[in-house]
């Protein structure tokens, strides 16, 4: 039996037995019959919408993140913008310059002579569209960091300091016909909305950046009796909607626990730390988030952005062990049915993107970036978690997905400790004949470095070795 080591390659058997004697052992058994949440996919918000438009490296760009060589995102969150032009009388949302085309040389003085606000809705229309095009992903959602101004209780003020939010008096069917009419002239450009969110973080008050506040009461409100509406009148019926996306986990799920949910579709929140975590100074990856108390209905629950946002930037496989343990804990714990990450892209080295820029134009790839890959290659839309228990070792964190119509599987394992730890898998209600492992560490250059296939031992156990600091994602084909 052989398998990964990072950085080179294979370990021969007998070397196996020297690394297992001072690494430490695990037992694992996953259950096939224990059945949990759906997956719905993973994606990413496509990046900072003008810098990604003007890169000369945004189709590759593009393909690292969508395509079949990549990522293999199924999922693309856009951006509701609140400075679109919008005819009030008959409801239609103007989302793309007058007489410039998409594909326009962003050299040109076409583009050049446009203003930063139309060059967002450009840049933005492009993205979408292309991903859709080339990739047909399935999943487009949207997100409303803030009403248009003029709807707001201050106009002046672009974010939700002091409270600044929609004036849900005397707004709130603008709003609604807003947000319908920019869903309509989207799919008039062939791009359908699976879900639009009125709101992205309706609780923070203290940023800079364009926000809306919202309470709890008010966008439950605003979703019932006035988005829903909107949406149906304009032909828009199948379009869902998507609330609350709150900062941190928890705070979702006070949020929607006292909302009214009956109109809500999908139940969201994001994945950075908690609001206690936040005001003693730490930053990032929420690596201890808890199953909301509230029962969802069946309702799907997506994670729908996080990010490293602590400012240093870590491309090393420490940064990446950090996303694949909150990956672990949103799925395995907290029930999730999708993943989506903040950045798709930035012009500058920065964790707040899978994929950054250098100096010099190259591309780099944060481990993060690979950490993605270990779950969104090999878990596609449509599988199924299931039961997967570890035994022996607190260090060792393992899940298991399946296609319950195929009989493929993936498990992904991830070992965050400094010791490399032997393992025996046993299958239960199933058995495989064989396994293919793919691997993100330190000491891998190659993206998913594939090892060689694994053999199930006489009684259909597996033995693997995971070496320290590492995520490795094995597939196979129930027999």
């Amino acid at each position: 039996m052989e398998d990964l080591v990072p950085g080179s390659g294979k370990l021969k058997a007998n070397q196996l037995a020297v690394a297992a004697a001072d690494a430490g052992t695990a037992e694992v058994t996953v259950n096939w019959e224990q059945t949990y949440q759906r997956i719905d996919g993973f994606g990413a918000f496509g990046g900072r919408i003008v810098p990604f438009f003007e890169s000369p490296k945004r189709d590759s760009i593009m393909a690292y993140l969508w395509g079949n060589a990549g990522l293999q995102l199924n999922m693309v969150r856009g951006k509701v913008l609140h400075t679109y032009p919008f005819n009030k009388q008959t409801g239609v949302v103007t989302i793309k310059p007058t007489g410039v085309d998409i594909d326009v040389d962003v050299n040109s003085t076409s583009y050049t002579s446009l203003t930063a606000v139309q060059k967002e809705h450009l840049g933005q229309l492009w993205i979408l569209k292309k991903i859709k095009e080339r990739y047909q992903v399935p999943i487009t959602f949207a997100s409303t960091w803030t009403p248009p101004l003029s709807m707001k209780t201050n106009p002046n003020v672009e974010s939700a300091k002091w409270f600044n939010g929609l004036n849900f008096n005397t707004s709130s069917s603008d709003f609604a016909r807003y947000l319908a009419g920019f869903a309509k002239s989207y799919q008039n450009e062939g791009v359908n909305f699976y879900a639009i969110s009125p709101s992205n973080e309706p609780e923070n008050v203290f940023s800079d950046w364009d926000a809306s506040y919202w309470t709890s009461a008010h966008l439950g409100q605003f979703v019932t009796n006035n988005l829903r509406p909107a949406l149906n009148q304009a032909g828009l019926s199948t379009t869902k909607i998507l609330s609350s996306e709150n900062a941190a986990w928890g705070t979702a799920n006070t949020f929607l626990g006292g909302m009214d949910r009956s109109n809500v579709d999908i139940l969201a929140g994001h994945g950075y730390v908690e609001v206690g975590e936040l005001i003693g100074g730490k930053r990032g990856l929420n690596q201890s988030p808890v199953t909301w108390n509230y029962a969802t209905a069946n309702k799907p629950v997506w994670m729908t952005e996080t990010s490293d946002d602590g400012g240093s930037y870590d491309n090393t496989i420490v940064g990446g062990l950090k996303l694949a343990t909150s990956m672990h804990k949103f799925l395995a714990e907290c029930n999730v049915n999708a993943f989506v990450y903040w950045l798709g892209m930035l012009a500058i080295r920065n964790n707040e993107s899978l994929i950054c820029t250098n100096a010099d134009g190259s591309l780099d790839f944060p481990k993060t970036y690979d950490v993605m890959g270990q779950f969104s290659r090999y878990i596609h839309a449509g599988y199924y978690r299931f039961g997967s228990t570890v035994q022996n070792n607190s260090v060792l964190k393992v899940s298991a997905y399946k296609d319950p119509n195929t009989g493929k599987f993936s498990l992904v394992v991830i070992n965050s400790g400094t010791n490399s730890i032997s393992t025996t898998l046993r299958l239960q209600g199933f058995s495989a004949g064989t396994l293919l492992s793919f691997q993100t560490s330190g000491g891998n250059a190659a993206h998913w470095q594939q090892g060689s296939t694994l053999s199930p031992a006489a009684d259909g156990s597996f033995t693997i070795s995971v070496p320290a600091q590492s995520v490795t994602t094995f597939t196979g084909q129930k027999n």
